[in-house]
């Protein structure tokens, strides 16, 4: 068992810049300042002697913080002893919190961090992952790995849960500037974390081959065209946006797209019945997909297949240029 000893602190004698051991990232709970405000602090917060005559906290930094908050001071507390190690006291206030709650992502990527520091990375990944309920993988533990330095603003969102963690991983190789004007971009548009994703890459893309940072991409003119137009609903604009910068992506594509979707509109294929091009329009492989209920209907959608496939608007429309 752990030497811990009771003892009554000022809050003045808190180093509330020792943050070795904190994992706690997100707004106090309003449930614990009612419950703090109503009953006083009920479970005492653990803290440990510094050198420097200071305590450090290891577990309560919220329950600290609200009774700062409310003005209680002093505060009846218990104390590791001094010989307790840092990675002892760093794993008590882990498991302190995973006992009570659950972690958002930012706090994940703050306990792998922290215990990087003194674990290997086989030890890191094979005790700490499933315990934060994370698969056990090397390149997943380097990811989280990356959030801590990103920006307040990002962080805050992660923590939220009004921007995936995935974003994160994706925006942490970017500059600062570039990474902000990505999270701007996305709090302002309706997108699913799969396009934003999609939009980083072509965004991203577009930059390095003409020259222009991911920033100045989503702030040129005819981005801004679309985004500023607020009498707009704003998925609208979002897809309106996406589709611009695809096309800018990949201009040729996006015409062979285009001009596939219009040929087939008045090509009148009989209801129920798709034709899927080969991926890129590249490659001689065409499908055709087809839907329906009974034999019957299945062989009178194959003759009016039959038919227009002798048609040359048929064949037209799976030529590799218009």
């Amino acid at each position: 068992m752990l030497e811990k000893e009771p003892y009554t602190i000022q809050l003045e004698e808190v180093d509330w810049d020792d943050t070795s051991c904190l994992i706690t990232y997100g707004p106090l709970p309003d449930k614990l300042i009612l419950s703090i405000r109503a009953v006083g602090l009920i479970q005492k917060p653990l803290l440990q002697r510094k050198s420097d005559g200071l305590f450090r906290i290891i577990c309560g930094s919220g329950r600290l913080a609200v009774c700062q908050q409310l003005g209680l001071d002093p505060l009846s507390c218990e104390v590791l002893s001094t010989s307790t190690s840092p990675v002892t006291s760093l794993r008590m206030s882990i498991y302190d919190n995973i006992a009570h709650r659950g972690l958002n992502p930012v706090e994940k990527s703050l306990v792998l961090t922290k215990m990087a520091q003194h674990l290997n990375q086989p030890q890191l990944v094979q005790e700490f992952m499933p315990l934060l309920d994370l698969e056990p993988s090397d390149t997943l533990c380097g990811r989280y790995m990356k959030l801590p330095p990103l920006e307040e603003p990002i962080l805050d969102a992660i923590a939220r849960g009004t921007l995936h963690e995935r974003i994160g991983f994706i925006l942490s190789p970017l500059e600062r500037e570039d990474r902000l004007a990505f999270f701007n971009f996305f709090q302002e548009l309706p997108f699913s974390v799969s396009v934003q994703e999609e939009l980083v890459e072509t965004v991203v893309e577009i930059g390095q081959r003409d020259n222009f940072t991911p920033r100045q991409v989503l702030d040129s003119a005819e981005v801004n065209s679309l985004r500023r137009v607020h009498r707009r609903p704003a998925r609208q604009r979002a897809q309106q946006i996406r589709k611009q910068l695809q096309a800018r992506r990949a201009p040729r594509l996006t015409a062979r797209k285009e001009r596939f979707a219009r040929e087939a509109r008045d090509l009148g294929l009989p209801s129920g019945v798709r034709l899927v091009p080969p991926p890129y329009f590249e490659g001689p492989k065409w499908s055709l997909e087809c839907t329906f209920k009974r034999a019957k209907e299945l062989a009178a959608r194959l003759r009016q297949v039959a038919e227009l496939a002798d048609q040359p608007e048929f064949k037209r429309i799976m030529e590799s240029d218009g």
